[in-house]
């Protein structure tokens, strides 16, 4: 055994120590019924994660940024009122949660350790070191330039309209407060203004797709990092996180399919580092400013604290999925609400069958649709969800909801693999990679958003048409090369 696999086989050791001392603290948790031991379990299965990812760090990136949003968004207002004793004017009880329950708190903690462990375990029946370009669709380097043409153009020119819908909701947002953003707003443009802008994302991650060099990428990147920075004007921190954690993932991928160039390196990592902490205060920034609060963080590591408490209030959907079980529509399944509602209130079947159509936020929603996030934010607050507020949702709470702990264990299990599905996906094809890239976007944004908006939103019909008139143009443009051009793998053309 060489030296490095002697060092490699020690990590290997340590990682699953510490997946063995989270079961244990598990187990004790359990057996004692004492939550300070399971939220110690729920560290230390964080701790084993995250250090799987970082043994290959490029290569699992995805279920490395997952697991920092699973962090963020549903165990870390836990961590921080446990172990820094940060106070909540407004909450007074145990681990900032919404309950005092014993039996609720145990729940939600027993959901959370359930959810990562199983994650894991889905992640790893994908073998994706021996999945290759080799096995990748063959292209012409004709049909590769033309595809990057075609939808690298197409990008510049939806951006413009991605613009100016942002400046719209900005100026809406500016005089009618946040909350009416998503009760009352109608584009001022005209509809084929809106649908050209939502052509942008997909534009933009097929010519991704086609493996332009780094320098090529540099300027459609940054572009796309702008939109985010836009969407902090509107008050939408979301967007801009995830196009910032979209970046990275390229970038990580990139190191896969480029042997000749790295493409995240030592100097990326410590940029990274150094800009998270002005990240979190500019994101603490503008919820301050949303929300037009007058307080604010008496310190840098307050502001810190602050930030991990509040975005982590999505840990209590798990708990009111259980409180409220019997004030929720009967019938209803959430973990494939957004299909159902998908299915149910496209064009195409609106025009052809006479199916009632439940548009978010609204009345008709809450009580007949299948969205968790419209009928949980109802039900706590009516009059508050009618005028725009809402406690958004969590794929975890669905999964509780629709099939109880054997419904977190199989739907942890299948988005674990999901998660490794993505790394074939973006070795496969072009299209491989922008559902990738489509797919990743919102799958990081599942602990506080629903089970399968991944998967509607990729496959949207703008998304579609946007692919066909992208494919289209580009056969067009090379359908005069010769049939019998050399066919390659994408890994091959960019080398």
């Amino acid at each position: 055994m060489s030296f490095l696999d002697h060092r490699y086989s020690k990590k290997i050791i340590v990682r699953n120590s510490i997946l063995f001392i989270s079961i244990s603290f598990f187990v004790i948790g359990l057996l004692f019924s004492s939550t300070n031991v399971l939220v110690w379990s729920l560290c230390f299965m964080l701790a084993h994660n995250l250090w799987y990812a970082c043994e290959k760090f490029s290569e699992r990136i995805i279920f490395f940024a997952f697991n920092c949003t699973f962090f963020t968004f549903l165990v870390g207002r836990l961590v921080i009122k446990t172990f820094t004793g940060y106070v909540d004017p407004w909450n007074k009880s145990r681990y900032g949660l919404d309950f005092q329950g014993d039996n609720i708190i145990l729940s939600i903690f027993i959901i959370l350790f359930l959810g990562l462990l199983f994650l894991y375990f889905g992640y790893r029946v994908v073998k994706n070191e021996n999945f290759n370009f080799k096995k990748s669709k063959l292209y012409s380097i004709r049909r590769v330039e033309s595809i990057a043409f075609v939808s690298k153009y197409l990008f510049y020119l939806t951006y413009i309209f991605n613009v100016l819908i942002l400046r719209d909701k900005a100026n809406f947002t500016d005089n009618n407060g946040y909350y009416e953003l998503y009760a009352s707003y109608t584009s001022s443009y005209p509809g084929w203004v809106e649908k050209l802008s939502q052509m942008c994302p997909t534009a933009l991650f097929i010519y991704l797709g086609t493996l332009p060099s780094k320098r090529k990428s540099f300027f459609p990147l940054v572009l796309y990092v702008i939109s985010g920075v836009l969407s902090l004007i509107v008050g939408q921190r979301n967007n801009f996180v995830l196009n910032l954690l979209i970046v990275l993932v390229y970038l990580c991928l990139r190191n896969i399919t480029d042997k000749k160039q790295k493409w995240f390196g030592k100097k990326e990592i410590i940029s990274c580092i150094v800009s998270f902490p002005v990240i979190v205060v500019i994101l603490n920034a503008v919820s301050h400013i949303r929300f037009e609060s007058s307080s604010a963080p008496k310190s840098f590591l307050d502001g810190i604290s602050e930030f991990f408490y509040n975005q982590g209030v999505s840990v209590n959907l798990i708990g009111y999925a259980q409180t409220l079980d019997q004030q929720f529509p009967v019938g209803k399944n959430y973990t494939f609400g957004r299909i159902i509602d998908f299915l149910n209130n496209n064009s195409i079947t609106q025009s052809i069958f006479h199916v009632p159509k439940y548009n978010p936020q609204t009345l008709e929603s809450a009580l007949y649709g299948n969205n968790f996030a419209d009928s949980v934010s109802y039900i706590l607050s009516p009059s508050r969800y009618l005028k725009g507020w809402g406690y958004g949702s969590s794929y975890l709470a669905e999964l509780f909801h629709d099939g109880g702990y054997a419904g977190v264990i199989i739907g942890s299990f299948i988005l674990g693999i999901i998660l490794a599905l993505m790394i074939r996906a973006f070795k496969h094809s072009i299209l491989g990679i922008w559902m990738c890239l489509s797919m990743t976007r919102l799958l990081l944004y599942a602990p506080r958003d629903t089970s399968t908006s991944f998967f509607v939103s990729t496959f949207t019909l703008i998304n579609i048409l946007t692919l066909f008139i992208i494919f289209l143009i580009a056969s067009l443009l090379c359908k005069y090369k010769s049939e019998r051009s050399p066919l390659y793998t994408l890994g091959e053309i960019r080398q």
